[in-house]
């Protein structure tokens, strides 16, 4: 199964030792975000490592495991496709778009979030978390 991940769903991993984290961490899927993601991340260290009550280093190095298992996807990979993305999804929230142009380029089986803004596309199936853990 390969699933686009929402970058709600990395940073919840990154906070709690959780069913995410677990699912990330042990699941025989292959798991793929937009690059961007990593700058998404970078601009909420500061909370994510409050929240998670550890240090900055303790979060390099998680983060650092994390992508071991999560795949980033280049721009370029998938740059043909966030016009495409757009019309699917941008009236909505066009910052998901990354997450559907991803999800063109690979030809992804679902996208995994808990955001609501993609329950109002229909090209993609979307799974939470709740769905992922009964599947696995």
């Amino acid at each position: 199964m390969l699933l686009v991940v929402d970058t709600n769903i990395i940073i919840s991993s990154l906070i709690k030792d959780s069913k995410t984290r677990e699912i990330l961490m042990s699941a025989n899927v292959d798991f793929f975000v937009p690059e961007w993601v990593h700058s998404e991340i970078r601009k909420h260290m500061k909370t994510i490592t409050k929240k998670a009550d550890i240090s900055i280093h303790e979060l390099e190095h998680f983060m650092e495991e994390l992508f071991q298992v999560v795949h980033t996807t280049p721009f370029e990979e998938y740059q043909t496709y966030i016009e495409e993305a757009l019309l699917i999804i941008g009236e909505v929230d066009k910052d998901d778009a990354p997450f559907i142009a991803v999800a063109l380029a690979l030809g992804a089986d679902a996208i995994w979030t808990n955001d609501r803004d993609f329950d109002k596309q229909n090209r993609f199936m979307v799974l939470r978390t709740h769905d992922l853990f009964e599947m696995l």
